[in-house]
């Protein structure tokens, strides 16, 4: 197997243990992934299917591998594509699917539905692409300045909330299928209806600005060996680095460039995704070369 997948592979489930806590027992899909010789572009493309003929039938792990290489990508791809308003559409295109599928199941002459309490694999594999959608679009809500406007605020709660009811639905072995679809089909209208909502009443340049990255340096150096940066990190569950304001006449401040809401995605051209905020610091007060901070801006000029 080239080094190349084996290094992606080891970062990938480096992420699942160390960032999101979790214990051994998804340490045996490394050798799954070995086994099949699976490559570097089929890992980056890799799908709810693939998952499950490579023996990650349980899907909660299939999520949480799924997410770790959506965090991959989204240091390649989608980063300067990606807006609000894409996002939003992504969700409406996915749970308007899911709708339709299970409304047209209804109608099959062989459809069962009180006499099984387990739906089929493509509709929990809707159910799992549902849920990342959701996730993409949470992250984005969860910036500032989208933070601070309660219309968004709300949206992002009830997202949360409906996803939340969504997942344990799909997850309880002793409801029966139709229960089941109909929590599917409630959802996914709410869904649909909060999300031709948001881009009725959203107004550019909040739906249509997309991120950019920007390597931005740090000049005061003196100020930097007495570890005043002078920006706040806040690290998310799922390994990012967000900045969550700057200290007026600081370094960061003083570049005029860094504002709350940026990721930080490298620091002296290290990828510092799933190390703790602590080495961040450290990276940007000690590294080889002072203070070069790849930023990601979701929102340019704000």
């Amino acid at each position: 197997m080239p080094l190349f997948t084996i290094l992606l592979i080891s970062f990938i489930f480096s992420l699942l243990f160390s960032c999101l806590g979790l214990d051994d027992s998804l340490q045996p899909y490394v050798h799954n992934f070995e086994r099949e010789k699976i490559n570097g572009e089929q890992l980056l493309k890799i799908s709810h299917q693939d998952l499950e003929e490579l023996g990650i039938v349980r899907i909660g792990h299939q999520e949480l591998v799924l997410e770790a290489v959506d965090l991959l990508c989204a240091l390649n791809y989608g980063v300067e594509t990606d807006n609000l308003k894409n996002l939003v559409l992504k969700m409406r295109a996915v749970t308007s699917s899911l709708h339709t599928a299970t409304s047209e199941r209804r109608k099959s002459p062989t459809y069962e539905s009180n006499t099984s309490s387990k739906l089929p694999n493509e509709f929990l594999s809707s159910v799992v692409e549902l849920i990342g959608a959701a996730k993409s679009l949470l992250a984005w809500l969860d910036r500032t300045p989208l933070t601070e406007i309660s219309d968004f605020t709300t949206t992002k709660n009830k997202i949360i909330q409906l996803c939340l009811e969504l997942t344990t639905t799909v997850q309880h072995y002793d409801c029966t299928v139709y229960n089941m679809e109909e929590k599917i089909l409630d959802v996914s209208k709410v869904l649909n209806i909060i999300c031709d909502q948001t881009v009725r009443t959203t107004s550019d340049p909040l739906m249509s600005q997309s991120a950019c990255l920007e390597e931005v340096q740090l000049t005061d150096i003196k100020l930097l060996q007495s570890w005043k940066p002078g920006m706040y990190i806040k690290s998310t569950y799922d390994g990012l680095h967000v900045i969550t304001g700057t200290t007026e006449h600081s370094p960061a401040d003083m570049t005029r460039k860094i504002h709350a809401g940026d990721e930080v995605i490298q620091v002296n051209q290290q990828t510092v995704v799933s190390i703790s905020a602590h080495k961040v610091f450290v990276l940007i007060l000690f590294g080889s070369t002072y203070g070069f901070v790849l930023v990601c801006s979701r929102w340019v000029g704000s």
